[in-house]
């Protein structure tokens, strides 16, 4: 007869499984095998996990897979790495449901192409441009990512004309007379919020219209 040993759970596991299931229901992956195996990859070796910070409801459309929260993870996870190579943008992309197509365009547009590495705030700039239709949406886009208040949503105005700059010059060779009134504009806020800059700005009457 075959004597089968006691079975022990390891006393962490219920809680592991507890976290997975929330964070599985919270970030409502596209395909949740992919994702899965991501998550506990990343539980394993440390790093900032895949999972939205709150649910999408609701879950916004996107033929791309790009979503406020969605590119709020990939910088979450990337943007501590600075400059970051293909491989590991097309991982987390792949875990988070962005169509490849997508990541790759991004990827040529900051300047990636064969090897190399590229800075992550540029894919950025081209990831939100890709998702959106207009300049003044994928600017809101990068604000909702990168921002560190939850509430107003701030970023600095550094911050935000260096994505403007990157977006706008990428169909025009030169900055254009309306680039530059809205680039003057948003400092002079800036001014007078301690250099931060809110998406209700950008939709001020007074804003020149940001193209």
């Amino acid at each position: 007869m075959v004597m089968v040993s006691d079975a022990r759970v390891p006393a962490s596991l219920p809680v592991i499984l507890k976290d997975y299931t929330k964070a599985a229901i919270r970030t409502q992956p596209r395909d949740l095998l992919i994702w899965s195996a991501a998550y506990f990859r990343a539980l394993t070796e440390d790093k900032v996990l895949p999972v939205k910070e709150r649910l999408e409801f609701p879950i916004p459309e996107s033929d791309n897979g790009v979503s406020p929260g969605i590119l709020r993870v990939l910088h979450r996870q990337l943007s501590g790495e600075g400059s970051v190579s293909w491989e590991q943008l097309q991982e987390v992309c792949v875990a988070m449901g962005v169509a490849e197509e997508t990541a790759q365009d991004a990827w040529q547009r900051a300047g990636g192409g064969d090897g190399g590495t590229v800075d992550w705030e540029h894919i950025l700039s081209h990831l939100a441009t890709l998702s959106t239709h207009s300049t003044l949406e994928a600017l809101q886009l990068v604000m909702a990512a990168v921002t560190e208040d939850p509430v107003g949503r701030r970023v600095e105005n550094s911050t935000l004309i260096n994505h403007y700059n990157r977006i706008h010059t990428h169909t025009n060779i030169t900055p254009t007379d309306q680039y530059t009134e809205v680039v003057n504009y948003l400092h002079d806020i800036a001014n007078y919020q301690e250099g931060y800059l809110m998406p209700s700005d950008l939709t001020r009457p007074s804003c020149p219209v940001i193209h």
